[in-house]
C-alpha cells in the first residue's frame, strides 16, 4: 500500500481534509490537476464567513456551516490567517421584505444559529450611512478571510506532517484490489504512474462528477451544472462600509443576491450574481453586459451610488449540483453502497463550502472511523 488516502483536489476542501487526515500519521497524497492550490471555485469567491442562516434544519449546509465557522476562526487564531467578524446586515425595502427576514430569522433559529437579531433601520444607518434600508437583521459572527492565507497554511501544516501534493495530475483509471484501489495518474505531459491507495476521497470542486465517473461510480444525481457568479467593484466612491450588507434573498433564485462584501483592505466588491452558462467550460469573462442589473440592484440600497461607480472585476463558477430542486444539499457520501467501499465523494460543494471546509474535513474523518 503506497498511501492509506488519495484526495483528488488541492482546493479548500481537499486541503482540508489533507491537513484533518495527517493527523492519523497515516501517508496522504493529494493530486491536484492545476499547478497550484485553490486555483478554481476557492479563489474566486466572495471570501466570507457565513453564519449558517439560510439553509434547512439538519441539511449538511447548516450542520457543516456553523460548525465550519467556529472552527474556521478557531484556525485563524490559532495560525495568524488575517481575518474579520466584520458581522452581516441583512436588510429589508419594503413592509413585505421585513416579513421575511422573520421567517428567515425562524430557520436560522431552527437549525441552531442563534445569533442573528432584528434591527431598525435607525440603528443600521447609524453604523452605515450609506445605507437606505426599512429595517433588517444583524449576524455577529459573519465575517471575511483571506483563503489564500487559509489554504497555504492548511497545505504547510499537513506537508508538515508528511502529506505528499502533486500537482498537474488528476486520475486516469481505477481498479479494484484485495486491499482497496490502485489508480493511475497520468500528469498533463501524458506521463503515467499507478499507486496503491486503501481511501479516495473526491474533493474535485467543478469536476467532482467527472471524478466520480474515472472511479467508476455513475450516478445521475451527481451531475454538474456550472453556475457563474460575476462580481463588480466600487470604484470612486469615498464610502464608510464596515459591514458586510445582504439584500432579503429572492425564493427560489438559488442564490442570496447582490450583495457587499468587504475585502481586507474595506474594498467593496457587489456580488455574485447568478449566469446561466451554455455548457460546463470555465470561462471567467465577465459580461459587461451585466452591468445594468448590478446598478439596480445595488442603487436600490446604496442611493448615493452614480453609474461611473461600477467596474467589472471577476468571476467564479459554482458547481452546482443539476437537479431541479428548491434546495440543493451538499452531497457527502462513501460509496460502499455503490461497491466502491472507502471511496467518499464530495458533490456540489458550492456556498458555504469554504466555511463549511474544516467541517467537512471532520465529517469525512468519522465517516471512516465509524
Amino acid at each position: 500500500m503506497d498511501y492509506e488516502y488519495l484526495i483528488i483536489g488541492g482546493g479548500a476542501v481537499g486541503l482540508a481534509v489533507a491537513e484533518h487526515l495527517s493527523r492519523t500519521k497515516h501517508p496522504v497524497l493529494l493530486i491536484e490537476k492545476e499547478n497550484s492550490i485553490g486555483t478554481g471555485v476557492s479563489s474566486r469567491n466572495s471570501e466570507v464567513i457565513h453564519a449558517g442562516i439560510y439553509y434547512p434544519k439538519d441539511s449538511l449546509k447548516s450542520l457543516l456551516c456553523i460548525r465550519g465557522k467556529d472552527l474556521l476562526y478557531e484556525w485563524c487564531s490559532k495560525h495568524n490567517i488575517n481575518h474579520r467578524r466584520t458581522g452581516k446586515y441583512i436588510i429589508a425595502q419594503n413592509n413585505d421584505e421585513l416579513e421575511k427576514l422573520h421567517s428567515i430569522k425562524i430557520n436560522a433559529e431552527n437549525a441552531g444559529m442563534h445569533e442573528l437579531y432584528p434591527v431598525t433601520a435607525q440603528q443600521i444607518t447609524s453604523e452605515e450611512k450609506d445605507i437606505s434600508c426599512t429595517g433588517g437583521l444583524y449576524s455577529p459572527t459573519s465575517g471575511i478571510i483571506s483563503v489564500h492565507e487559509l489554504m497555504d497554511s492548511l497545505k504547510h501544516v499537513s506537508e508538515q506532517r508528511g502529506v505528499d501534493y502533486v500537482f498537474h495530475s488528476r486520475p486516469e483509471h481505477v481498479q479494484k484490489t484485495s486491499e482497496g484501489y490502485r489508480v493511475q495518474i497520468i500528469s498533463d505531459k501524458g506521463e503515467r504512474t499507478s499507486v496503491d491507495v486503501r481511501y479516495i476521497i473526491n474533493c474535485a470542486g467543478l469536476y467532482c462528477d467527472k471524478v466520480s465517473e474515472t472511479i467508476g461510480i455513475l450516478n445521475e444525481e451527481y451531475k454538474i451544472k456550472f453556475s457563474k457568479g460575476n462580481y463588480f467593484r466600487l470604484t470612486g466612491y469615498n464610502h464608510s462600509i464596515t459591514h458586510l450588507i445582504y439584500p432579503v434573498p429572492v425564493p427560489k433564485l438559488k442564490g442570496l443576491g447582490i450583495h457587499i462584501t468587504l475585502d481586507l483592505n474595506n474594498q467593496v466588491k457587489f456580488g455574485p450574481d447568478i449566469e446561466a452558462m451554455s455548457g460546463n467550460i470555465e470561462d471567467y469573462t465577465v459580461d459587461e453586459n451585466r452591468w445594468d442589473s448590478f446598478y439596480k440592484a445595488v442603487k436600490s440600497y446604496l442611493p448615493g451610488i452614480c453609474p461611473e461607480n461600477l467596474t467589472p472585476e471577476m468571476a467564479g463558477i459554482r458547481p452546482r449540483l443539476a437537479a431541479e430542486k428548491d434546495f440543493l444539499d451538499f452531497i457527502i457520501k462513501e460509496e460502499s453502497g455503490a461497491g466502491y467501499p472507502g471511496v467518499i465523494n464530495c458533490i456540489g460543494i458550492e456556498s458555504p463550502g469554504l466555511t463549511a471546509s474544516l467541517a467537512i474535513a471532520e465529517y469525512i474523518k468519522n465517516i471512516i472511523t465509524s
